[in-house]
This record gives C-alpha cells, sequence and structure tokens, in this order.
C-alpha cells in the first residue's frame, strides 16, 4: 500500500491507497503537529509526500522510516515524472502546484486550470501536450478573513461562508460578500484571462484551440463553486491522487 501525505502550511492531509482506491484519510494541522500520533498501518511499501513546509521534512521523514519501515519519497518539481516544468527556477513552483497539475492532466486531460483554495489560491495552468506553464498566486481566503481581522480595530473574525445577499446588511455579512463573492469575481476574472491567454498563445503557435478545463480542489472549494459555473470539476483529493499517480510510475519503472 502507498502512504501519500500533503504537507500544507494550515493542513496536513494523509491517505492511504490500495492500488487507486483510498483506503484511509486523515488530517492534522500544520502548526500543532508534532506527528506522533501516526496510526499503526500494515502494508505500507511505498510513502510519497509533496511538501511546502521544509522545517518538517527532515523529523516527518525519520518518524516514518521508524514507524512503517519505509524511507519516502519527497516529491518536487525538479523530479516530478510525468509532465514537464517550463518554468526557468523549477526550485520555486511548490511541489503541491505540480502534484496537481499531474493529477489534473493524468486523470481528466489538457488543457486544464487547477485552483486550489490553500493557505494560497492558486491558478496552475497545463497545456494539452503535459507542460507545466505557470499560473497565478493569491491570498487564500481564510488568510484574507484574518489579516482583515487583525489589521483592523472593529471588524471581527467571522465564520466563513456564503452571504445571504451581495448587499450586505450589518458587518457580518458585508465581510462575508466581500471575501466569498470577491473570491468568487477573482476567480472568475483569472479563469477568463488565464483562458484568453491560453487561447490567443495557440493561435499565434498554430496550436488547435481546444477547451480548456478548470479543476478546483481545496478545503474551501465547495463554498466557492457553488456560486459560479466557471469550474468544472471539484476534485479534494487531487493531490493525494496526484501522489498516488506518481507513487504507481516509480513501482512501475
Amino acid at each position: 500500500m502507498l502512504l501519500a501525505i500533503d504537507i500544507g502550511n494550515t493542513n496536513i492531509v494523509f491517505g492511504v491507497f490500495s492500488g487507486k482506491k483510498i483506503v484511509k484519510q486523515w488530517r492534522v494541522s500544520t502548526p500543532k503537529t508534532t506527528f506522533q500520533s501516526l496510526p499503526a498501518i500494515k502494508g505500507i511499501d511505498q510513502i510519497l509526500i509533496a511538501s511546502v513546509v521544509p522545517s518538517l521534512d527532515r523529523s516527518l521523514a525519520k518518524l516514518l522510516v521508524k514507524k512503517y519501515g519505509v524511507k519516502p519519497h519527497f516529491v518536487t518539481a525538479s523530479n516530478i515524472p510525468g509532465i514537464r516544468i517550463r518554468m526557468r527556477k523549477k526550485n520555486e513552483v511548490g511541489a503541491d502546484r505540480v502534484v496537481d497539475a499531474l493529477a489534473a492532466y493524468k486523470l481528466y486531460g489538457g488543457p486544464v486550470i487547477v485552483v486550489d483554495f490553500g493557505t494560497a489560491t492558486t491558478f496552475d495552468v497545463i497545456n494539452a501536450k503535459g507542460d507545466y506553464l505557470g499560473g497565478a498566486i493569491a491570498p487564500g481566503l481564510l488568510l484574507a478573513r484574518d489579516a482583515l481581522h487583525a489589521q483592523t480595530a472593529k471588524l471581527p473574525r467571522i465564520e466563513l461562508k456564503a452571504p445571504r445577499s451581495v448587499i450586505g446588511n450589518n458587518t457580518v455579512e458585508a465581510i462575508r460578500s466581500g471575501l466569498v463573492l470577491g473570491y468568487v469575481a477573482m476567480v472568475e476574472g483569472l479563469v477568463r484571462r488565464i483562458k484568453s491567454e491560453y487561447r490567443t498563445r495557440n493561435t499565434e503557435h498554430g496550436t488547435r484551440n481546444t477547451g480548456v478545463k478548470v479543476i478546483a480542489t481545496g478545503g474551501l472549494a465547495p463554498l466557492i463553486c457553488k456560486q459560479t459555473g466557471i469550474v468544472d470539476i471539484i476534485d479534494d483529493k487531487l493531490t493525494l491522487k496526484g501522489l498516488m499517480l506518481i507513487g504507481k510510475s516509480r513501482y512501475d519503472i
């Protein structure tokens, strides 16, 4: 069995795969984790990790070897198989972004845009040939909410949910409108701009124009995607699936 681990700035998500089927999944808070509560799971023979928190990598690797007897493989933009990274400085691209890109391309085809609603909201673009072209990065929804509260004297830290109206009739509803519907507008606007630029590039290079799919992932994807029709598919396990696909390709080799 394969253990896939997605180490993000807010949460760490674990997934155990038997073949292509995920049989166990759990998450812990990144700032609070000590990794001491890893469950006893028999049959783990591969461990793949996508990490954007380098300070945790060494301690986790040691614990995983001790717990499961398997040395983990850390996926990066420099060593990921099955997708070409068309970036000058690959070491600057987050592992989660390229793993999401691989999963989206392998599972849903290209060209495709991946929108990941994590600590940051990222937009990643993969062309029809499986080339990772880059994308855009914006502050995540929770980050924006917390900054709004921390940097103002009177605005409360609200629960994130859809507003009843665009025009909020109280402070909480006004913040919900600005955050949730504001992020909807950002997603719609950036996706349209990315599609337009992608089509222009294809036309200039004489490539046949094909539809660009939009895949959303991350814990807040359902909240945002319910307010827009621009997203084609929500896949909340996209990163774990990408790690599984990488594990299978490495195993086959």
